[in-house]
């Protein structure tokens, strides 16, 4: 996949708009008093769970409509500001959780955190945030501010995301509102699933597996924010736009967020220990097993799995150049993985296709060993490997 663009800050160039200008994030703009806040930025506030307005009903048909499913999510999507630009990022607990993308809050150079992190609720109150911990393989990041009782909004699950299914993205696009106002909502369908998001600059040279692909509108100032089913459940944290070869600039519709699974993960490991220590298998070139060939390779279709393929079926470029079969290195060619096995399993977390793969090796850890469920001719096998750490780009 071409690198994507990452809409990550908004108003880096002051953009022109009829009716208003999007300001510069390093200039300073005018914004109003928080609403209701008992203490100054830095202090501890309790904030309303939702706005007092009239909350739209529900329809006849008992399914939420879009304004009411705005309505209840918005409160939990807050806008973030740094001394490189702004973001989005949502509440995922009550005491002040926030998970953003790791290139919101990163600074100029990429190699660590922004100096200054200020956070602005629904309510117009502004927090200073401190990180918890990031994730530039992911491009995820979990920060907190110092405040209570405050709305959140739940991470849902790669199974039960559909191609097809509608959803809505919540954010600071373009930061329109200059921080004063509410986010910008836009609505769409999930275009596709298990996309790898292959940004060079913003993952440190790794693809980001299983990630969502829509077509909701998302432009600078989304990244960080959520991707919305109409259940309220964050399928994914917008991250990227799809440039135009064509025409230089970005193709329309193609968006992409980091998938349900990978956020809950990474977020559990950040809480717990601010770090994500994922492991490391050595391979490359896979690609998924369709129902179409699982026959052919000797694999039950709701197996699934992952292919490492034994020929050039596709070009793949790795840090030694374009290689023609999947060799495995380091802890997989140690234990005995071969080009043409198909990996169905990790640690007894299944892997039925690249998003789990991703899910897998991060819920296990460099230096532990698990075992490796592959199919080899049509025949399952256990095979024992010692997880490695992954390489520094």
């Amino acid at each position: 996949m071409a690198s994507l663009f990452r809409p990550a800050v908004a108003g880096l160039a002051a953009t022109a708009l009829l009716l208003g200008v999007a300001c510069s994030a390093n200039t300073p703009a005018t914004t109003s008093q928080p609403a209701s806040s008992s203490s100054g930025a830095n202090g501890s506030a309790t904030v309303p769970a939702a706005s007092s307005a009239a909350q739209p009903a529900a329809r006849s048909d008992g399914s939420q409509a879009t304004e009411q499913l705005v309505s209840k999510t918005e409160p939990a999507v807050v806008r973030i500001q740094t001394n490189v630009g702004v973001g989005t990022g949502f509440i995922v607990e009550a005491d002040g959780y926030i998970m953003t993308n790791n290139h919101v809050v990163a600074n100029a150079s990429g190699t660590g955190v922004a100096s200054q992190i200020k956070v602005n609720l629904n309510d117009g109150s502004e927090y200073t945030a401190k990180v918890i911990g990031t994730d530039v393989r992911s491009d995820l990041a979990l920060i907190k501010i110092n405040a209570t009782n405050l709305p959140t909004l739940k991470i849902g699950s790669d199974e039960n995301t559909f191609v097809g299914q509608d959803v809505i993205a919540i954010g600071y696009a373009l930061d329109l509102g200059n921080g004063a106002g509410a986010p910008t909502v836009s609505r769409g369908i999930i275009s596709a699933k298990n996309r790898a998001i292959n940004e060079s600059s913003g993952f440190g040279g790794n693809q980001v597996l299983g990630s969502i692909q829509t077509d909701a509108s998302i432009n600078h100032g989304n990244s960080g924010g959520p991707l919305l089913n109409y259940s309220g459940e964050v399928v994914g944290v917008n991250t990227a736009i799809a440039p135009d070869a064509s025409t230089g600039g970005i193709a329309p519709g193609i968006g992409f967020a980091v998938g349900a699974d990978t956020v809950q993960a990474v977020y559990d490991q950040l809480k717990a220990t601010g770090k994500v220590d994922r492991g490391f298998l050595g391979i490359a070139c896979f690609q998924p097993v369709l129902p179409a060939n699982s026959k052919q390779l000797g694999v039950p279709v709701a197996d699934g799995g992952v292919y490492l393929p034994t020929d050039a079926q596709f070009n793949c470029t790795t840090s030694g150049g374009l290689q023609a079969t999947s060799v495995p290195t380091g802890p997989a060619q140690q234990a005995g993985i071969k080009p043409g096995d198909v990996i169905v399993g990790i640690g007894g977390t299944p892997v039925r296709d690249e998003s789990e793969l991703a899910v897998a090796l991060i819920k296990h850890h460099a230096g532990e060993k698990v075992n490796v469920e592959v199919y080899r001719g049509g025949k399952k096998m256990t095979i024992p490997v010692t997880l490695g750490t992954p390489p520094v780009n």
